[in-house]
C-alpha cells in the first residue's frame, strides 16, 4: 500500500498528516491507544472544545448519546462519525472485537440518538444499513480509514453493524 493512497472519498491523495495518522492507527500501539485510551480523551476533550478537537485530530469524532437497550439510560459513546451523503454514518467496527458495541445494541432498540459535533448536541435518528446501502457505505469507510477492513478480518463471522444517522424531523 503506497504511503499516501488516493482516497475517493476524498477526490484526491491523502495529505501527508492523514497518511500518517492513518499509518499510526493500524499499528499494534495505535490500535491500543485508539480502542483504550482515545474514547477516555473524547469524552473529556469534545464537549469542552464543542467538538473542535478530538484525540484522533482530522477524523470526525463526535459523541453519540443513545438510550441503554436494557437500562434506558442514557450512555454516551465518542464515535468517528463519516459523512454519508443525507448523514452521518457510524460503523460498528468495536475495534475487531468478537461482540458489536453496546451503543449499536443501543440504537437497534431505540433509534432516536443525540450527536454532539462541532456544536451542541442536537437530535438524529438512527438506520441500520443493509444490502447494497451497507456495502456503498462499508466502501466509504475502508476508503476514509483502511483500518476497518483489518477490523472486518478481525471479528469475522460478525458483520459490522453501519448506521446512518440522519438529524430528526424540525433539524436540518
Amino acid at each position: 500500500m503506497a504511503f499516501r493512497r488516493f482516497s475517493a472519498s476524498r477526490g484526491r491523495r491523502l495529505r501527508w498528516d492523514e497518511a500518517l495518522l492513518e499509518r499510526a492507527a493500524t499499528s499494534r500501539l495505535g490500535y491500543i491507544l485508539g480502542s483504550q485510551l482515545a474514547p477516555r480523551v473524547d469524552k473529556l476533550l469534545i464537549p469542552r472544545t464543542n467538538g473542535r478537537l478530538s484525540s484522533m485530530g482530522v477524523n470526525k469524532v463526535g459523541l453519540v448519546t443513545t438510550t441503554g437497550a436494557k437500562s434506558g439510560q442514557p450512555r454516551t459513546q465518542p464515535l468517528t462519525l463519516l459523512d454519508g451523503g443525507d448523514g452521518l454514518l457510524a460503523i460498528g467496527s468495536n475495534y475487531g472485537r468478537e461482540k458489536h458495541p453496546s451503543w449499536s445494541a443501543n440504537l437497534l432498540a431505540h433509534p432516536e440518538c443525540t450527536v454532539e459535533l462541532g456544536g451542541p448536541p442536537r437530535p438524529y435518528r438512527a438506520e441500520l444499513l443493509t444490502g447494497d446501502e451497507r456495502e456503498a457505505a462499508w466502501a466509504t469507510a475502508v476508503d476514509v480509514f483502511t483500518g476497518y477492513e483489518n477490523y472486518r478480518k478481525r471479528c469475522a463471522p460478525r458483520q459490522i453493524r453501519i448506521f446512518r444517522l440522519r438529524p430528526a424531523a424540525g433539524e436540518s
